[in-house]
């Protein structure tokens, strides 16, 4: 039988244990520090850039970008811009949300990502366009997605007031955080995105708008105790083992 002392350190190194645990499978290379797009997969015009890009990550050396236009030297020979059926399909959402926002072309990453209830997700993102606001027809956006459910970041409106960005785009809004909460747990299909649009149906793909993203990760919502609640608890069972040793 374990004596007191030796129980309690095993019963304290438990719950240090037990609070510190992480989610069963957290975001894998969210930060693009591996250099590639490694444990993701990709649609469309999709590249990792460092700051020569003209636009500083925000974790690491290192972000995504996805553009809606060929850019020389953003990706390789394989790729092609994809039209609003194929980011579907590649996205896994259901109908046509896509086409039903006259979507013409686009492109994407996407990993699956087990999420426990409580947790939660965070992301850092920059939208960059060439595209005039004032050419409603052609409203450009951004987004993000979580198995079938899409979730909006930002479209040609977003930029104006106009911030210019040092990048070979125009304008951007410069990187923001996101964050949501995972009210279920399970299997996720984590999505980003940008695309072209045209309202008039004439196809446009001759102006450029990108997504950057950089720093996903899921926290886990279990809470580490405060110092003064494991001084406490030592101090008890340290108070416990005194006792203990006073009456054999």
């Amino acid at each position: 039988m374990f004596k007191l002392p030796t129980l309690t350190l095993i019963t304290v190194a438990g719950l240090l244990v037990a609070t510190a645990e992480t989610s069963p499978a957290a975001v894998v290379n969210g930060s693009f520090e591996t250099g590639n797009f490694s444990d993701w997969n990709t649609s469309g015009q999709a590249s990792v850039e460092t700051s020569s890009f003209q636009v500083t990550p925000v974790n690491g050396s290192y972000q995504a970008v996805l553009q809606t236009c060929f850019f020389v030297g953003a990706c390789d020979d394989s790729q092609s811009l994809n039209n609003a059926n194929d980011l579907e399909s590649f996205l896994g959402l259901s109908g046509n949300e896509l086409s039903n926002l006259s979507v013409v072309e686009g492109s994407a990453i996407k990993q699956t990502i087990t999420a426990n209830a409580g947790d939660v997700l965070s992301f850092s993102w920059n939208f960059l366009t060439d595209e005039d606001a004032a050419n409603v027809d052609y409203n450009d956006f951004a987004f993000f997605t979580l198995n079938n459910t899409l979730y909006s970041l930002a479209d040609i409106q977003s930029i104006f007031p106009v911030n210019p960005s040092f990048s070979h785009l125009k304008k951007e809004t410069g990187y923001q955080t996101y964050t949501i909460p995972i009210s279920v747990t399970g299997n996720y299909i984590l999505g980003f995105g940008v695309v072209d649009v045209d309202k008039t149906g004439g196809g446009d793909n001759t102006i450029n708008s990108a997504l950057l993203v950089d720093n996903i990760k899921l926290t886990n919502g279990a809470k580490v105790p405060e110092p003064d609640t494991l001084f406490g608890l030592l101090l008890t069972l340290g108070l416990a083992s005194k006792c203990k040793r006073k009456n054999p």
